[in-house]
């Protein structure tokens, strides 16, 4: 979902014949349903560090905040179990729970994990905007800068619409 993201992932998928899913803290798990309709040769998992979806789930676990309860089906009652102390770690720890769904979701599948380091990255500025599209949309220049959402169906993502909401974003295209 992050707009830092969005430049690396239209050049990986410009050159590859990609579906693309972008959710908040790249969530497997709230995806599952949409995947597991998808044969795929290939999986490129991408998560990223200086996570906000992240943060959120720290800030829910830890100090208590209330998030509705789609959010925390989705994408928080995952971690309850899962011993973290910073950011980072919960970060580290996502990458493990989420490629173990994605291994049960594609079990013959190639799995590549990239973690991307946001500082590594050259972005554009933040527009307080998402875009709601359909997994095959190609990315057009005007889309730098906002926060993509993608996926084969609105369901799917309905708990990264409420965190993008919490974010303040206001959606300006929605495909699903």
């Amino acid at each position: 979902m992050d707009y830092r993201l969005t430049q690396t992932i239209r050049e990986r998928s410009e050159k590859e014949d990609a579906y693309v899913f972008r959710n908040a803290g790249a969530n497997v798990n709230g995806l599952r349903k949409a995947l597991s309709q998808i044969d795929a040769e290939e999986v490129i998992f991408m998560p990223h560090n200086d996570c906000a979806a992240m943060k959120l789930v720290y800030r829910v676990i830890k100090e208590g905040i209330k998030v509705e309860d789609e959010i925390m089906k989705s994408l928080i009652d995952q971690f309850n179990s899962i011993k973290f102390s910073t950011t980072n770690e919960l970060e580290k720890e996502n990458v493990k729970i989420q490629a173990k769904i994605l291994s049960e979701i594609f079990p013959k599948s190639k799995i590549t994990i990239e973690f991307i380091d946001v500082n590594s990255l050259k972005w554009p500025e933040r527009k307080p905007e998402v875009q709601l599209l359909r997994y095959n949309t190609k990315y057009e220049e005007e889309i730098n800068g906002t926060y993509i959402i993608q996926s084969n169906s609105k369901e799917s993502v309905i708990p990264d619409i409420q965190i993008a909401n919490l974010l303040g974003l206001k959606i300006i295209k929605d495909e699903l």
